[in-house]
């Protein structure tokens, strides 16, 4: 009788674990949280650290509620749009991925690199490292990214499951829609890491300066096209399973005609075989020992400083590529440079120290692995790379990055 009763309540026991089994099997198939978690990443274009207190943010300060707000964002050098969002996707210093600046010479191919050119922007042999998308469709994760430095070219013999090279011409949410269309694919096509770029604030912050009532609007239409993505994120049936990631590329000072420093009369051209002029920074190919002849001319001229490429102090990693130049003519924050170039100098301008505050970009994040309502410390964006691996769980290539100092962001 015993053995009965037994037998029965191992019956019972039976079925109710194989109901529990059923039950959650039916829960994994059918619950929104995935495997693994998506992670999107929005680059704003010359969005300045402190941005979000000048104007009306509120998509920006749900996400800062919600998730997670650093102090700032700190660029590598020198603060440019191309060589930061490289920088970024690698997590490789200027000198190590190559893209050295928004233009520059590279005398061993007798090529110039320009971001105007789309030639050149395709041109492989110009990209070192391994951006994120390279990384992640090694390791079978499937990458859609729209607009991105780097992304019209074939690395390592890897391009973005789906990707668009950068046109101007394409609308905002349009490129957002573009983003949204990949992620509504399949599970089997659909992307585990979405990257996209929007060319704002930047455009009115360089017109207008840092500082104008037009940098205002700029911001908060910025921060509307940020809430229409995270509305258009809701509407995917994984949304609890993305991490949403906003940042930029660099921060903004503010210039004037004023305090302009025109070059062009003290550099002989007998001492030069090219310069690539910008007015934060130019980047000076001598002819043989002339570049003494260079820094001479420019050593006693207030408001900028040169230097010769082996020279220039180790804390910028900036001087282990020979893209760089021989000499590097850097303008203090405020101060701008002229040569060659009638153009009256706009109201903003990037491109100097990396340590300058003026310079420091954003980085925003909500979703799943992110902590709430948490303030970070400044971050660096050579880590960005290091936590997009870690998001995405896959294995990292080398980089400059370190995950220690950003993974507080974490849960």
């Amino acid at each position: 009788m015993k053995l009965k009763r037994l037998a029965f309540v191992l019956f019972v026991v039976f079925l109710a674990i194989v109901a529990a089994q059923d039950a959650y099997v039916s829960h994994l198939r059918n619950r929104k949280v995935e495997p693994r978690n998506y992670t999107v990443v929005l680059s704003l274009d010359g969005f300045r650290f402190d941005y979000q207190d000048i104007a009306n943010t509120p998509t920006l300060d749900s996400i800062q509620q919600n998730g997670v707000k650093a102090v700032g964002l700190q660029t590598v050098f020198p603060t440019l749009t191309f060589t930061n969002h490289y920088t970024i996707a690698t997590g490789l210093y200027a000198e190590n991925h190559g893209i050295v600046a928004n233009d520059f010479y590279d005398r061993q191919a007798r090529k110039y690199f320009t971001m105007y050119d789309s030639k050149t922007t395709a041109d492989s042999y110009f990209y070192q490292g391994e951006p994120i998308w390279v990384t992640a469709e090694s390791q079978r994760i499937k990458s859609a990214v729209n607009m991105w430095v780097g992304v019209n070219v074939n690395i390592k013999g890897y391009s973005p499951s789906h990707w668009m090279a950068y046109d101007e011409a394409v609308p905002y949410k349009a490129r957002i829609d573009s983003v949204i269309n990949w992620l509504k694919q399949p599970y089997s096509l659909r992307p585990h890491l979405a990257m996209c770029y929007i060319e704002e604030p930047d455009e009115v912050g360089h017109k207008f300066g840092p500082d104008s009532p037009e940098i205002v609007n700029s911001i908060q239409l910025t921060d509307s096209l940020i809430g229409y993505f995270v509305s258009q994120l809701k509407t995917l049936s994984f949304s609890d399973s993305i991490n949403f990631i906003v940042l930029s590329d660099h921060g903004m000072a503010p210039v004037s005609e004023e305090k302009s420093v025109n070059i062009e009369p003290l550099i002989k051209p007998d001492w030069i075989d090219t310069l690539i002029y910008s007015p934060a920074i130019s980047l000076v190919y001598c002819k043989k020992e002339c570049d003494d002849s260079v820094c001479m001319a420019l050593q006693n001229v207030e408001g900028v400083s040169v230097i010769k490429r082996p020279d220039i102090d180790t804390a910028f990693h900036f001087s282990a590529n020979k893209r760089i130049g021989d000499v590097v003519i850097l303008a203090d924050s405020g101060i701008c440079m002229k040569y060659k170039d009638k153009r009256t100098l706009p109201g903003g301008m990037h491109g100097f120290d990396n340590r300058n505050p003026l310079m420091n970009g954003i980085f925003y994040a909500i979703g799943p692995d992110f902590k709430t309502g948490y303030a970070a410390p400044q971050l660096c964006n050579t880590d960005i790379y290091e936590l997009l691996c870690r998001l995405l769980e896959i294995a990292p290539a080398h980089n400059d990055g370190h995950l220690e100092r950003i993974e507080c962001v974490l849960k």
